[in-house]
């Protein structure tokens, strides 16, 4: 093969790996971003069970005084009627006995319900702190891991510039500038191998004649359709 060939065609090899390197290197914050996204959604949802837990015991709570105060009223109604002389006024105090009674009753059975809320609250936000710290163990994991990854692919792609810049030092100027030219409008490939009588970088037929002179590897020739420098490897 033609050494200012050879030289490209190591040079696209780097270049393609390096590419390579660099997308996978760019993708990692993004799927940092996408693990801290759903530890998110979950601490999210956890804070919202413990505030709906919160909030029932709040209220349960607070039935609970009512209730407690309802009975002292109570209380003060029924020691009331020893002391009261006419039938007009002890009649008086026995609706609001009964009407109190009746209030108590009621505190008392949603004070119960309240019970049954929080118990099933309780519940959920056991079940959604047990997911976040499923999901808090497997983001500091994963973090970790991905930035292994990170750390790897930062050291090779350091070792594939290195030699691209030396390998790049031994291409002539002009078809430097071609190559790169050729490497940015043509999504990363610049040199493409021909094989079956067409090239691999645009799947379009060469003409017989260029072909045959490809498979030489005797001398820089280029796709008629999308200009991509070819080479024969077979």
């Amino acid at each position: 093969m033609l050494d200012e060939l050879e030289r490209l065609v190591d040079l696209q090899q780097l270049d393609s790996e390096i590419a390579e390197l660099e997308a996978a290197a760019a993708a990692i914050p993004g799927q940092i971003r996408a693990m801290e996204e759903q530890l998110l959604h979950a601490k999210a949802a956890l804070d919202e069970a413990t505030a709906e837990t919160e909030k029932l015991q709040k209220l349960r709570r607070q039935k609970e005084r009512d209730l407690e105060e309802a009975n002292r009223e109570l209380k003060k109604r029924q020691s009331r009627l020893y002391e009261i002389k006419t039938n007009q006024e002890y009649s008086a105090v026995l609706k609001e006995i009964d009407g109190l009674k009746q209030k108590v009753s009621t505190l008392e059975e949603e004070i119960l319900v309240f019970l049954d809320q929080i118990d099933a609250a309780v519940k959920d936000r056991a079940k959604e702190e047990e997911g976040f710290r499923f999901k808090e163990a497997e983001y500091l994991r994963d973090k970790q891991q991905r930035g292994g990854e990170l750390r790897e692919i930062q050291g090779r792609l350091a070792k594939l510039q290195g030699a691209r810049k030396g390998r790049s030092k031994g291409v002539e100027a002009s078809l430097l500038q071609q190559y790169l030219r050729l490497l940015k409008i043509r999504a990363g490939l610049a040199v493409a191998p021909a094989s079956g009588g067409s090239c691999e970088g645009c799947h379009v037929a060469l003409t017989p004649q260029l072909y045959n002179e490809v498979r030489r590897n005797e001398e820089i020739l280029t796709c008629e359709r999308c200009g991509r420098i070819l080479y024969w490897k077979g």
